[in-house]
């Protein structure tokens, strides 16, 4: 079975086109400690929206701070906020080590942590699970009150006796398109079944997505539900941001989390929303961003966005510039 990986904006900008034929999903750092925008993973949203177009498997995880359960129910709190209107196949992780902003606690205080993080993601209706080495699972974390134990021990054995469905066994994985260094986890058997439903769900159709999350599109129709049959016509609006995604639904975009919901056969336009490693081609006839025109050859091959600023996006091949263009003049493949 393909290794499950476990990213933060330490790994980078990810090139999840790349990695998709290597991994069997992925766990996304939202943030770290408390419930504060600053402390948000810069890459998190970005991380998120690419699994949603090709249909990857994740789910997240938050770095505790935490030293007490008020603390960890902020982080809580946290990590709530940023999965808001987010599907996840994989439970939400607490990763629970030893930090220097923190020390090292007593098992008394590490098992109140799990416990108050647990609760508060069990009382929001969250699939929920903790992170941490061998040592803080046997020495630590006494009565902790998830299902889902993801256990750290790198090498070629894991050694805990007690039930568990993720072993994260190398911090050295080579994973192409991502950093030079990859967590790698391996799944068991008993973390495969529990989320065969939601698995097979997620990978049903994801080939047919065409947006990702955070596309302005112009649309004809909206639909009242992701699986509604009957398209309502007759709209105030129609433009909106695609804020959510639900891979192999009859109509999988949701507007302005809330507004309605699209499919592709009534989305007339769109304004996508560009990222640094985006796989992109320059519309017929463009001109570059500063007015002038461009080899016909330009318009034949694919390219790689290298930088983005405001419109201003640059576009090459091989990590060599071949001209900066206007976003608009540019549609993802």
């Amino acid at each position: 079975m393909l290794p499950i990986i476990d990213v933060s904006e330490a790994n980078g900008i990810l090139n999840w086109d790349l990695i998709k034929s290597q991994i069997s999903g992925a766990i996304i750092r939202c943030g770290y400690g408390g419930n504060l925008e600053k402390q948000d993973d810069k890459y998190y949203f970005r991380n998120i929206s690419e699994c949603q177009r090709l249909g990857i498997r994740f789910g997240v995880y938050l770095f505790s701070y935490a030293s007490n359960g008020e603390e960890a129910k902020n982080e809580a709190e946290h990590v709530l906020r940023l999965i808001k209107g987010v599907d996840t196949t994989f439970p939400v992780y607490l990763d629970l080590e030893y930090t220097d902003y923190v020390g090292d606690l007593s098992a008394q205080a590490y098992t109140e942590i799990a416990n108050s993080f647990c609760d508060k993601m069990i009382s929001s209706g969250k699939e929920v699970g903790i992170y941490a080495n061998t040592n803080y699972w046997e020495n630590k974390l006494f009565d902790v009150a998830c299902k889902h134990r993801w256990v750290a021990q790198w090498g070629d054995k894991n050694t805990y006796q007690n039930t568990y469905e993720l072993w994260q066994y190398s911090n050295q994985g080579k994973i192409t398109g991502s950093s030079p260094r990859t967590d790698l986890n391996r799944p068991n058997d008993n973390f495969m079944h529990y989320f065969h439903q939601e698995i097979e769900k997620a990978v049903d159709h994801v080939s047919n997505l065409k947006y990702k999350v955070g596309d302005v599109v112009r649309f004809r129709a909206l639909y009242t539900t992701s699986q509604s049959e009957q398209a309502i016509t007759k709209i105030l609006v129609n433009k909106g941001e695609i804020t959510k995604i639900i891979s192999g639904a009859r109509n999988p975009y949701l507007i302005n989390n809330g507004t309605g919901w699209v499919n592709d056969q009534v989305i007339l336009t769109t304004e996508q929303k560009l990222y640094v490693n985006d796989l992109v081609k320059v519309k017929a006839g463009a001109k570059d961003y500063y007015g002038n025109t461009l080899a016909s050859f330009v318009y034949q091959k694919e390219y790689r966005v290298m930088q983005i600023n405001g419109n201003r996006v640059v576009i090459g091949i091989n990590n060599q510039v071949t001209a900066a263009v206007d976003a608009s003049d540019l549609y993802r493949i």
